[in-house]
């Protein structure tokens, strides 16, 4: 009845423009003037039903059969559709429309493109000939498309493809194609065909043009290993609950091995907690024996206000055969599983930390735990601040310059030989191991204590220029025994230092050179720190961070020298000035053991850096870093022989370059919908930035050396590359690499070749780690990546 109200206004409007054109013909011809009453009338405005507007170059109306006419550049809106045609019939008797010409219907975001339209207005039902339309990333087009229902649409002989070009590289044709509008496609008999070429038949073709998130069962994945052999993987049920949470359960079916479920669940509230939860189960069936293991992993991050935080991961796993055959290859690497719980709370500018982990060695079957413990550190902080006012004049006295540190450690450790574990094992338990009968050695063995750190130190500069800083440090651990086995004991450590330092600055001009001016910053260092005898210390244990020195009394002199060269200069604008920062630095250190009669100097170590400007050329970039380090013994130095020891070489060259492409055979875009459909501007401008910052190629190298004499003998050499290139605006390689120079063994590899073609794109990708293996072959629609795609895969380790 509504949407006939709309077609009776249409009329309604036109006669009243008619009469009212004839009534102004009639005034302006110096006919009889109106009464008043009707020229009132007329001044009136009708008010608008329903934001119902029209355009035509010409309107006619049959008053004996009720049809209204609508011809030349038709256009009707209503609510959220519109309707524009060359010319629109409506039948006021019936409640039908018809369309004739090029037709376009849009209601919301759904675009209709067709040549002629029948449309009944009571069942809201129509039909099109010749209709095109946009879904989501995929268009589809029938010869002739049926309304059949609210948001139900059948298409014969229709096509689905997400290729954007006016002439499309591929598509499924389907003799009868029904559209679920916001749900999903399904056709039959299906074929699926490339460049006009039917490549595969499927007797049967649904999926998902849902948007977001919505309940439904997962693509497979089929394939074949050598450990399971055939495999049917993920079959899998998706179920999203409310806004912030969803489910999947899956089923696993390999031929050799059993079968496996696996639960998956992921959570996420922001500002508030995310998280997720995976648990599997394996009935693992061999020629002899079954077995049953299970894997739990679980995630959780949430904020409870004021700045405080928990975050929960736990990883526990029964046998590692469950993870044998696993795609991921951190998983079937894996040695050892960590777990963990934190929570931290903001007091005093620091945050106190509670916790614990919980790590289970996969291949000595061993439990190391930490469980519970708490630290809290409070920041160094000036005296002054715990006794004076903001505002104090006081502030400015000599001892303001006196600063505090405090830090207080809480921890229970413990490891677990024992083969069948107990609770009681893991959170209490020390048992001598019966395997040895002196007794020293305790199969499980746990430890707890406390132990405070307060530091006190002041910070002086004399004349501006020489810094001065003495620190004073005490410690005290409380053990709940010691190796005596005397129980709830104390001890404690104390120490003292003085250090001193100071900037010496040089600079040298280069007026010639664009004003190029050289920094050279060296900074002398030195300090004396002193401890007494703290051998009684011996029969304390040290566990978890907590513990005691237990070393004879030591007076170090301790020296260094930290130089730094910066380059400042004129760009080639003659107006930017550059700076290039420590372009070179050189560290020295060396200390002096003054309770020693002889040979008092201990080693000198050096480290130098060399961090060149790198390089923007047109079509290359340029990077380069090198590390070196080297020690020396001063009792060995001779003028013939420097007695460098211990070398450390390290270096890393980075190249990349981006190429012009020229598209010879450029393809025409489908625009049809661009003038109805505004662009998603957020989408454009990310794929213009990933252009821009894409490099055609990029090759990286890292050379790292070791050696106790010289380099020239190394003891370590290896070097590592990462390498890409886009071969073609569609062909790109990827490589990298880890190998061993000494040994000429290459230790990891992998490779990728990638091919887009356009709406699709194919990944081949290969690695090998040592003695582990693993290919993949992904093809898949770049548009509908998950409903699109096929895949295989395989993994072996020897």
């Amino acid at each position: 009845m509504k949407n006939r109200t709309a077609l009776l206004l249409i009329a309604l409007c036109i006669n009243v423009i008619v009469m009212w054109a004839q009534a102004t013909e009639t005034s302006a011809s110096g006919g009889s003037p109106l009464p008043d009453s009707v020229v009132d009338s007329l001044l009136i405005q009708v008010p608008p039903l329903d934001s119902l507007s029209y355009n035509a170059d010409e309107v006619r109306y049959d008053y004996a059969e009720e049809l209204l006419m609508l011809i030349g550049n038709t256009g009707i809106k209503y609510q959220n559709s519109t309707i524009t045609a060359d010319s629109l019939q409506i039948d006021l008797k019936k409640d039908r429309a018809f369309t004739y010409g090029k037709t376009v219907m849009q209601d919301g975001d759904q675009v209709l493109i067709g040549n002629e339209v029948y449309y009944d207005v009571q069942s809201q039902t129509g039909m099109m000939r010749g209709g095109l339309s946009r879904i989501e990333k995929g268009y589809y087009y029938g010869e002739e498309i049926r309304k059949i229902d609210k948001d139900i649409y059948d298409a014969d002989n229709g096509r689905f493809t997400t290729c954007d070009d006016m002439d499309p590289d591929f598509w499924f044709w389907a003799h009868r194609l029904r559209i679920y509008r916001g749900d999903k496609i399904v056709g039959k008999p299906v074929v699926f065909s490339v460049n006009h070429f039917p490549i595969f038949y499927f007797p049967f073709m649904t999926f998902s043009i849902r948007k977001g998130r919505h309940a439904g069962f997962l693509m497979p994945e089929p394939g074949y290993n050598t450990v399971d052999g055939k495999y049917v993987r993920n079959i899998a049920y998706y179920y999203p609950i409310a806004d912030y949470a969803d489910v999947t359960l899956a089923l696993d079916l390999m031929e050799k091995t059993g079968w496996r479920t696996n639960l998956n669940t992921n959570y996420t509230k922001r500002y508030s907690y995310k998280g997720g939860f995976r648990a599997s189960y394996q009935k693992a069936i061999g020629s002899t024996t079954t077995n049953n293991d299970w894997a739990l992993q679980a995630n959780h991050s949430q904020d409870l206000g004021d700045k405080s935080a928990l975050d929960v991961r736990l990883d526990f796993l029964s046998n590692k055969r469950l993870w044998q055959s696993s795609d991921n290859i951190d998983e079937s690497l894996a040695q050892q599983l960590t777990s963990s719980i934190s929570y931290r709370k903001p007091i005093l500018s620091s945050n106190l930390n509670i916790g614990g982990t919980y790590t289970q060695d996969l291949i000595n079957d061993n439990i190391s735990l930490s469980l519970p413990s708490a630290s809290y550190r409070m920041p160094t902080r000036p005296i002054y601040e715990f006794f004076t006012p903001d505002d104090s004049p006081a502030r400015n006295d000599w001892w303001t310059n006196f600063s505090l540190s405090y830090a207080v450690n809480l921890n229970h450790t413990g490891v677990v030989r024992a083969k069948d574990k107990t609770l009681q094992d893991i959170i209490w338990d020390n048992t001598p191991d019966p395997a040895d009968t002196t007794g020293n050695t305790l199969l499980n063995e746990h430890h707890a204590g406390i132990k405070h750190n307060m530091g006190i130190s002041y910070n002086y500069k004399y004349r501006g220029w020489l810094n001065i800083q003495p620190n004073m440090t005490y410690n005290e651990s409380w053990f709940d025994r010691d190796k005596n086995d005397d129980k709830w004991v104390r001890g404690n450590d104390y120490s003292a230092s003085m250090n001193t330092n100071f900037n010496v600055y040089g600079i040298k001009n280069f007026s010639r050179w664009n004003q190029l001016s050289v920094r050279h910053i060296l900074t002398p260092s030195a300090g004396i720190s002193y401890a007494p005898d703290f051998r009684d210390n011996s029969d304390f244990y040290s566990f978890g961070g907590i513990g005691l020195s237990s070393a004879n009394k030591t007076t170090n002199l301790n020296m260094g020298v930290d130089q730094k060269w910066q380059i400042k200069y004129m760009g080639s604008d003659g107006k930017t000035e550059k700076k290039l920062n420590d372009i070179i630095s050189w560290s020295s250190r060396t200390s002096v053991n003054l309770q020693k009669d002889t040979k008092q100097f201990n080693a000198i170590s050096h480290s130098l850096t060399f961090r060149p400007p790198g390089k923007d050329l047109p079509l290359l970039k340029t990077a380069y870093s090198a590390q070196y380090g080297v020690t020396q013994d001063p009792y060995q130095v001779h003028w013939t022989d420097p007695h460098f020891r211990n070398h450390y070489f390290s270096q890393t060259i980075n190249l990349s370059g981006t190429f012009p492409y020229v598209e010879y055979f450029p393809r025409t875009k489908n625009t049809l919908f661009n003038a109805y459909i505004p662009s998603d501007s957020l989408q454009q401008s990310a794929e213009q930035t990933a252009a821009r910052t894409t490099d055609s190629w990029s090759l990286g190298l890292t050379h790292n050396l070791s050696a106790p004499t010289s380099l020239l003998d190394a003891a370590g050499n290896d070097l590592r590359m990462n390498a890409s290139l886009k071969v073609t605006t569609n062909w790109s390689v990827q490589y990298s690499n880890y190998y061993n120079l000494k040994t000429k063994d290459l230790i990891s590899q992998s490779f990728n070749i990638s091919r887009a073609l356009h709406c699709w794109k194919i990944d081949i990708s290969y690695s090998r780690r040592n003695d582990y293996w693993d290919y993949r072959i992904i093809f898949f629609n770049t548009a509908l990546p998950d409903a699109l795609k096929f895949q295989t895969h395989d993994s072996k380790k020897y």
